[in-house]
């Protein structure tokens, strides 16, 4: 393993301008604790929380994005750890294993049986989508709970936000005019800014493991450019079901992007009407 943190372990990044209350250093550590604990590669974790304690000066507080990318980066990194120790110590078991058995009589080594090696247990996560009236608009609001209330067993659609929820955060799409700002946001859960929060419906659990997660979520981020946002056709409730189908939770309900999925079809089909000819006008008539 490397004998010092990575970089971005030793220089975070300083809070940016804070849309949401600022979290504290020591919340960001308690929370390095915990992912030490369920972690596979808890020694990257405890190298996470030795950088940030042997700081000279007290880190300033965090932004909810400083967190994110915090998270990202930690998780990548952990990636890279875990792989780098499991290649070493496989290298020196396999010295160590092949020097014993030089030292061992010829009928012990015939005798001597493999090791066994027990399966990893299986882990799995909570996976939540977390459904919105789009906006905070209040004929927003009756027109979705006319069309979808939340206790009707049967919904037609309505004109939603969605976001889905893994692993403590919840992740979402939205539209963005600069091609410098990724289109794929994080958020507290139940908590988007821009959105009346409706309901919430609980996916299948996902077997990934958090720095496989944060893996998915780097990949998707390259996909979902802000500037892609298509309200019919590429909008948060397509990102929530390819983020739920990719974690193995999918899919999400149908009448969560039903009206989304009508509107697309209506306007192809008038797309389709307008660019057709169906007379000919100006053409030479030929001579019979």
């Amino acid at each position: 393993p490397p004998a010092e943190p990575p970089p971005t372990l030793r220089s975070p990044p300083a809070s940016s301008s804070l849309a949401f209350p600022a979290v504290d250093v020591l919340e960001v550590l308690c929370a390095v604790r915990g992912a030490a604990e369920m972690s596979c590669a808890p020694g990257f974790w405890n190298a996470v929380e030795a950088a940030m304690l042997a700081s000279p000066k007290k880190p300033p507080d965090y932004s909810l994005d400083d967190i994110a990318v915090l998270l990202l980066r930690w998780l990548h990194e952990a990636v890279a750890w875990e792989r780098t120790m499991v290649t070493t110590v496989s290298s020196a078991k396999s010295v160590k294993s092949c020097s014993s058995r030089r030292r061992m009589p010829l009928r012990l080594r015939r005798a001597s049986a493999p090791a066994v090696t027990l399966p990893a247990k299986e882990t799995s996560m909570p996976v939540y989508l977390h459904i919105y009236d789009v906006s905070k608009e209040d004929q927003i609001h009756k027109l979705n709970k006319v069309l979808a209330h939340k206790r009707s067993p049967l919904k037609f659609g309505g004109v939603f936000h969605a976001g889905l929820e893994v692993n403590g955060l919840e992740w979402s799409f939205g539209m963005s005019l600069a091609e410098s700002v990724p289109g794929i946001s994080c958020s507290m859960p139940r908590q988007h800014s821009q959105h009346r929060y409706r309901q919430t419906v609980q996916l299948r659990d996902t077997r990934r493991t958090a720095e496989e997660i944060a893996e998915l979520i780097t990949d998707m981020i390259e996909e979902y450019p802000g500037d892609d946002y298509d309200l019919l056709r590429r909008n948060c409730c397509h990102f929530a079901q390819d983020l739920a189908k990719r974690l193995g939770s999918g899919p999400i309900p149908g009448w969560v992007h039903r009206l989304a999925k009508v509107g697309a079809m209506v306007d192809g089909a008038m797309q389709l009407v307008a660019n057709r000819k169906l007379i000919a006008l100006g053409e030479p008539q030929q001579d019979a």
